[in-house]
């Protein structure tokens, strides 16, 4: 259901936003501010006509977005099924198929294009949450079986500099697998935020590597 112009879609502070839904405006404004994003999302489908995957295009046309790093999910049969109904619980699963193709076409479209700064990863790591990490912001939704998608569903937004890592903390992790660092400015109160947001940059990894899936799937990705 549509929030009405009185309603709000996001409360937070000091870093850390909730949000009503995936909104779209603070993506842009953190894809407009980042030299490195990581994507670990099930489906990219809505990113080939919106204003997130022009955006993407030009940033990476431009050179001001130095490494894109997405992650795609190759289920496996166990649970692909349950899954698309989790994403797309209205649509049969020839519609879900559809969509993973979109979003697989996308996918390689942009590594094609830009093949030294685009980073495509398949994985089959169980899918708990899509986390988008976009320079020094952090988003992270929910899956759910629900009637609704989980871009209806709660984001949580963190802002990692304003939580007292280091700028480019997290990506550093990533690569690494080492934990995110304090700047020397940073509260002791902040320094459990480290280990919360490491657990999202670890889910990111494990899906780049131990659950990494060798073939990029080809399109229809769930037959």
């Amino acid at each position: 259901m549509p929030h009405s112009a009185n309603e709000p879609t996001c409360l937070g502070q000091n870093g850390i936003q909730v949000h009503a839904g995936l909104t779209l405006p603070a993506l842009v404004d953190a894809i407009a501010n980042a030299q490195q994003i990581v994507l670990h999302a099930a489906i990219y489908s809505n990113f080939a006509h919106n204003e997130i995957g022009e955006q993407l295009f030009c940033k990476l046309q431009d050179n001001s977005v130095h490494k894109l790093t997405i992650i795609s999910l190759a289920p496996p049969s166990a649970w692909h099924r349950e899954f698309a109904a989790v994403l797309r619980p209205s649509m049969p699963l020839a519609e879900v198929e559809a969509l993973y193709e979109r979003s697989h076409n996308w996918c390689l479209q942009l590594k094609q294009r830009f093949p030294e700064r685009v980073q495509l990863i398949s994985t089959q790591a169980l899918a708990f949450q899509p986390i988008l990490l976009i320079g020094d912001r952090l988003f992270a939704g929910h899956y759910a079986h629900s009637t609704l998608t989980s871009a209806e569903g709660i984001w949580l937004e963190f802002n990692a500099v304003q939580l007292g890592f280091e700028a480019n903390s997290l990506h550093l992790r990533l690569q690494a697998g080492t934990p995110a660092t304090a700047s020397a400015a940073t509260p002791e109160k902040h320094h459990p935020w480290m280990a919360a947001l490491g657990r999202y940059v670890e889910e990111c990894r494990q899906a780049m590597h131990a659950f990494e899936h060798k073939d990029i799937p080809p399109a229809g990705a769930l037959q």
